[in-house]
């Protein structure tokens, strides 16, 4: 194709990685942010007076990443180092008055995960489920994640006839079908086809970048500097403009338009009213960096800073309470708290690059509300061969 101008819409990772991957393939890129700073969700989100981590600080899939920074200029450890991330900690709470379960579930090797769940339950029927997800991820990955999707029918995903209940019920042992099933970031109406993120986390481990998402957005920012971007912060768009039924630019909030040949609609949709965010600060209390309760509803933790968590819990539900149904109570360490609406969870298939209508293409979670930074990352590599590189 020629020299595109193209608008992206939004400067978080889904804004960020789209820009540098475009502008790679010699377009004229410009990136409009709505906040004063650029970064999104990756600079964390804003909770009483200062940012949290919008979600724990470590990604799977680390070629996606390593993939974009390559394809954008120079390979990713010229600008930010990564690094392995430690064990997720399980806490399956019991039907009857005994102890809950608690297992630590490493990444990267089947090996660790047996040992972990052998020591925790005795034996091990996870390993062997995990195994079988292999093939449902291949084709996943090549016709869901890896493409993009412009009108046409999906081709039938695995595991579409089956709830992701019923598909972790393979796992055998009750409080693994509860760890199957009850994936952080999705809701219980949400795509059965992700029992394959636990694949995933096995075989590619978990990672942490230098200086957190943050960091990554900073690193992010600097190959955009390189590669010449444009981002203009302070710039509302209020909608994308259409002529005779194609997109053609933006429309920003004080009705001016700007043109563009391709617009990348890069910002997600509003906070969930199913789920709730709620940071705590503690003294004196040992809590795991990476956490989620399996009890009367599912809680997910995550450190922020030294002494700060976020919990995730359905929307009226108190974390802290549920935290010590299954034996962790910190409401005693609790020094300052506050609630407010979470992200979106996931509820169908994420597709995390399609058009909707010439001349718009929707990435991250406006194509997908509550995908993560790795089905984003494919997304935006997916949408940059399809638009292919203008000429020398």
């Amino acid at each position: 194709m020629t020299v595109a101008r193209i608008i992206v819409v939004g400067s978080g990772f889904a804004g960020l990685s789209a820009a540098a991957r475009l502008a790679k393939l010699r377009h004229d890129v410009t990136v409009l942010e709505r906040d004063a700073e650029p970064g999104g969700l990756l600079l964390g989100r804003t909770i009483g007076d200062r940012r949290w981590a919008a979600g724990p600080d470590s990604v799977t899939l680390p070629g996606v990443f390593r993939d974009l920074f390559r394809k954008s200029g120079r390979p990713m450890d010229a600008l930010i180092a990564i690094s392995p991330s430690g064990p997720r900690r399980h806490l399956v709470g019991a039907r009857w008055p005994r102890r809950a379960t608690e297992l630590d579930l490493p990444f990267g090797t089947r090996s660790a995960q047996h040992d972990a769940v052998t020591a925790a339950l005795g034996s091990d029927p996870w390993s062997p489920w995990v195994d079988e997800l292999a093939d449902p991820w291949d084709t996943v990955r090549r016709t869901v994640f890896e493409a993009v999707h412009a009108g046409a029918p999906v081709a039938e995903a695995p595991f579409a006839d089956r709830s992701l209940r019923q598909v972790a019920r393979a796992a055998g042992d009750p409080r693994l079908r509860r760890i199957g099933a009850e994936l952080p970031g999705v809701d219980e109406s949400g795509p059965s086809v992700l029992a394959v993120w636990h694949y995933v986390e096995r075989n590619f481990g978990r990672w942490r970048f230098d200086g957190g998402s943050a960091g990554l957005a900073t690193a992010l920012l600097t190959r955009l500097r390189e590669r010449k971007v444009s981002v203009e912060t302070g710039v509302e768009v209020a909608e994308p403009a259409v002529s005779s039924g194609v997109v053609d630019g933006v429309v920003l909030a004080d009705g001016s338009h700007r043109a563009a040949d391709v617009v990348v609609w890069a910002v997600g949709s509003g906070p969930s009213t199913s789920r709730a965010l709620t940071a705590v600060r503690l003294s004196g209390a040992d809590v795991p960096e990476d956490l989620v309760v399996h009890g009367r509803d599912v809680v997910r933790g995550w450190r922020s800073d030294d002494d700060g968590w976020v919990l995730e819990a359905p929307t009226g539900v108190d974390p802290l309470e549920e935290l010590a149904r299954v034996g962790l109570d910190l409401r005693p360490h609790v020094t300052w708290r506050e609630t407010v609406p979470a992200p979106p969870v996931l509820t169908e298939l994420p597709l995390a690059a399609r058009s909707p209508r010439d001349g718009l293409w929707l990435v991250g979670a406006a194509a997908a509300p509550g995908a993560g930074l790795e089905i984003t990352g494919m997304g935006t590599a997916a949408l940059a061969a399809h638009l292919g590189a203008a000429p020398r």
